[in-house]
């Protein structure tokens, strides 16, 4: 029923910032995967603090399952957010929240991250979405049309506010994260969305996050390298970002 269904993807929650809100995932119990564009400011592209974000896991009907601040955030070492070859910044479109304190609920399993399934699975998002803020929207079904280094090109519709939403697939029926919605687009006057795969590159934001140990930050590699001058609003012809 619509219940089990629930709190099947009770991992799955929206990612607030004070200006903006995305989706995120649980992956463990004190870490959350999310798109990295998520981490800045959408009109001025200037870093959030940690301080800054909230996880609601398992959001409904404005009831959270669980609601946590985050004490740290990962992106890959060469993602920036400004304009530049779209499609490669899709491909390093991902980032870890370290939360403050573990979601320790037995209600809320985190999902288990998967290795890149065959191409012919059909996939999941679960997602939060402009105008469906208010609780997880979620389509099954989705296809993957394309392949390009780490992006992959779904046939979901994604709206705005589905950044970082977990592309699902079951594996003996139980859900596995392969990737995370980083952007939208129209081809041929279909919608399509846009997704970064996980593959290597969430080993390398783990191994960041233990290199750094627990109270570190990450170092040089999460310096913030310049701003946009008018930040991602200007992509528009080419992706937009949900």
């Amino acid at each position: 029923g619509t219940a089990d269904a629930a709190a099947a993807w009770s991992a799955v929650g929206r990612l607030d910032t004070g200006a903006s809100f995305c989706s995120a995932t649980l992956i463990a119990p004190d870490l959350v995967l999310t798109a990295a564009h998520c981490l800045y400011h959408p009109r001025t592209n200037v870093r959030f603090d940690a301080d800054d974000l909230t996880f609601s896991a398992g959001l409904r009907h404005g009831r959270a399952e669980a609601v946590r601040t985050v004490r740290r955030m990962l992106e890959l070492p060469d993602y920036v957010a400004v304009d530049g070859e779209e499609i490669e910044m899709i491909g390093r479109d991902l980032a870890l929240l370290e939360l403050q304190h573990p979601i320790a609920s037995a209600s809320i399993a985190p999902i288990a991250t998967g290795r890149t399934g065959r191409a012919s699975d059909p996939v999941t998002v679960v997602s939060y979405g402009q105008d469906r803020e208010a609780h997880a929207s979620i389509e099954e079904n989705c296809n993957v049309l394309a392949r390009s280094g780490s992006v992959r090109t779904l046939s979901c519709e994604v709206a705005s506010g589905s950044s970082g939403s977990p592309v699902l697939r079951l594996v003996d029926g139980r859900p596995e994260v392969d990737a995370v919605i980083s952007a939208r687009a129209e081809v041929d006057g279909e919608q399509i969305s846009l997704a970064v795969m996980l593959d290597g590159q969430l080993s390398t934001l783990l191994d960041q996050r233990d290199r750094s140990g627990v109270f570190g930050t990450a170092g040089g590699s999460l310096t913030f390298i310049g701003q946009g001058n008018n930040g991602r609003e200007s992509i528009g012809a080419r992706f937009i970002r949900p």
